[in-house]
């Protein structure tokens, strides 16, 4: 029986060899899994690259951008499957609320409004130790060098999604910060999620 099981699990192993189907995205703040899928970036801004990959259940969204950026989201989502447009928020935490309902998002960083994801994750700036060089300790950050999200179709549904995307703190080429929206002019992108 042993030997049977060790064959049953070398034709397994063999079979996803032979398998040229990549593995989905992992939300680690890279984009090289978008890249090895053959997903072709949408160009936004100077080192700003947009990245869409889906499969059966999951819907990823990642983008780059220039080094030295924070490159932090609030990106509102709206599918048949909600009941109203959603603002998914992702700094140094997540959470999301209601766009229309602004009063509803956490109001400090030590709200309990916080972290109140529901079918969806994304990489945020990750606290790195201490600065304890002034009167005072501070948090450090680290960043990646991409955002990532991945949402469910369990909780956003299938069909059209329309999302447009408030990318913050961007570092420009000559160092200062900018902010922008991926569509510009109050548009939103219309994702079709099968």
């Amino acid at each position: 029986m042993a030997s049977v099981m060790v064959l049953l699990t070398l034709f397994a192993c063999q079979e996803r060899l032979n398998n040229s189907t990549q593995a989905p995205p992992l939300v680690d703040g890279r984009v090289d899994d978008y890249k090895a899928l053959g997903i072709d970036p949408i160009h936004i801004a100077d080192g700003v690259d947009l990245y869409f990959y889906q499969n059966q259940h999951f819907v990823w969204i990642a983008y780059t951008y220039p080094e030295g950026s924070w490159g932090t989201l609030d990106m509102e989502v709206q599918s048949e499957e909600l009941n109203g447009p959603l603002n998914l928020h992702v700094s140094g935490q997540l959470g999301e609320w209601p766009v229309n309902h602004p009063e509803l998002a956490p109001d400090s960083p030590e709200s309990d409004r916080w972290w109140n994801m529901d079918g969806w994750i994304a990489n945020e700036v990750w606290p790195n130790g201490m600065d304890r060089s002034g009167a005072t300790p501070r948090y450090k950050f680290k960043n990646a060098k991409a955002r990532e999200l991945q949402l469910s179709k369990d909780r956003f549904g299938r069909g059209e999604w329309q999302i447009r995307l408030n990318i913050r703190a961007i570092q420009t080429a000559d160092g200062q910060r900018t902010n922008f929206s991926f569509p510009e002019n109050e548009q939103h992108h219309l994702l079709k999620v099968d």
